[in-house]
């Protein structure tokens, strides 16, 4: 009887504590450094979360392998809800297919929280490059090897590239650098003759008149550059290539705790200011937006990503 007294209080606290869930400061573990797109829109998702649910949202970025360092960190956080992982698609749906001894596996020890949208690759040329279509960079990758710049080995700053030389019989020419800045700078001064960047980090010097945007890499035109045309578009088919960023805790958290970071979330992106931000950055923001939507685009992308990363033959371990 005594000891199942105990078992009741026990579990009347636990509901007590996931009722007034947050009590304390939530962390966002960002797997990249200071400064890039995952950051930014993870500040700013955290700024709005916090206003919403009267707690402070601590951003804390935990860069390297790939995002692996902080894949595996949260993976193995307590299961409170307190330590999410802001993460985006390297993580969650092509680092499986990179790396062979991955101590994590985002389908199973993760729980989707929410989707805050999407990001495509520009494909860019420098502005003297003579280059004024795809069409002009195809015959060109037909007549000679095609370099282009990469933020890195298996990222889809490379694997954009890859996928494109597939669909054209261009010859691709990979040089890949430590990040999307080093890479634009090789572009910049000619060292490169085309790089697929997002169009957020791409805006700046398209907008500045220094680089030239062709097509997009989605299956459908940005808000951002609406007269910008899609891949196929172009003429190039079969290449949808996007980025895409979502807030994901351990997996075994409670129910209700699940519920209420959804919850927040939620409100979170119907609020005017916060989507005006991610807008503003160039975000896809979908329409249909559950954890269970997540989960499902999450297995649907692993899947696609395993069979281009299988036939590109990349490899970081």
């Amino acid at each position: 009887m005594r000891k199942l007294f105990v078992t009741l209080l026990a579990s009347l606290s636990s509901a007590a504590a996931v009722a007034d869930f947050p009590e304390k400061p939530i962390t966002f573990v960002v797997p990249y450094a200071a400064g890039g797109p995952a950051d930014l829109i993870g500040r700013a998702v955290a700024r709005q979360v916090s206003q919403l649910s009267g707690q402070p949202v601590i951003v804390e970025n935990r860069a390297g392998a790939g995002g692996n360092i902080a894949g595996d960190y949260v993976a193995r956080a307590p299961k409170d809800g307190y330590t999410l992982l802001f993460g985006s698609s390297p993580v969650l749906v092509m680092n499986p297919a990179l790396y062979k001894n991955l101590k994590f596996d985002p389908l199973t020890d993760f729980q989707p929280i929410a989707d805050f949208g999407s990001l495509p690759n520009a494909v860019l040329v420098s502005e003297g490059a003579g280059i004024t279509s795809v069409s002009d960079l195809v015959a060109k990758g037909k007549t000679t090897p095609l370099s282009y710049a990469s933020a890195g080995s298996g990222g889809t700053t490379h694997l954009s590239g890859v996928l494109f030389g597939q669909k054209t019989n261009a010859q691709m020419l990979h040089v890949p650098y430590k990040g999307s800045g080093p890479a634009l700078q090789a572009l910049l001064g000619n060292q490169v003759m085309a790089t697929f960047t997002d169009i957020f980090t791409a805006k700046p010097f398209v907008d500045g008149g220094q680089l030239k945007m062709l097509a997009v890499t989605s299956d459908h035109r940005s808000l951002l550059f609406p007269s910008i045309p899609t891949l196929a578009e172009a003429g190039v088919k079969g290449v949808n290539i996007h980025v895409f960023f979502a807030l994901l805790a351990p997996s075994g958290i409670p129910d209700a705790v699940k519920q209420k970071l959804s919850s927040l979330s939620q409100a979170a992106l119907k609020s005017p200011e916060l989507r005006k931000q991610l807008e503003s950055r160039g975000l896809d923001i979908p329409s249909n937006n559950t954890p269970e939507e997540l989960s499902h685009k999450m297995r649907r992308e692993t899947q696609e990503w395993a069979v281009i990363i299988r036939a590109s033959g990349a490899s970081l371990d």
